[in-house]
């Protein structure tokens, strides 16, 4: 099953949606956490944490992602050798 992939920049947020070529169904949609305002710190909100939001934000990412690939392998769509079917 080929995949369409497409990432934007909103902001300095970066997006990522991966959609069936030709269903068109959005496989995984993904938004990099948006920076939160200074007035959020003040609300007790530290850096550190946002760092720990951020990462926790990309490991999701790829843990969909592993979980696609792996549904592809399963159904036989994935052609091994050929490097990733995205």
């Amino acid at each position: 099953m080929p995949y369409q992939i497409d990432t934007r920049l909103r902001g300095a947020n970066p997006s990522l949606q991966i959609r069936d070529a030709s269903s068109g169904a959005v496989r995984l949609a993904w938004e990099y956490p948006r920076h939160v305002p200074v007035e959020s710190a003040a609300e007790g909100e530290d850096e550190d944490l946002l760092a720990l939001r951020r990462e926790e934000a990309i490991h999701e990412l790829f843990r969909r992602l592993f979980l696609l690939t792996t549904e592809q392998y399963l159904k036989g769509e994935a052609v091994e050798g050929k490097g990733s079917p995205m």
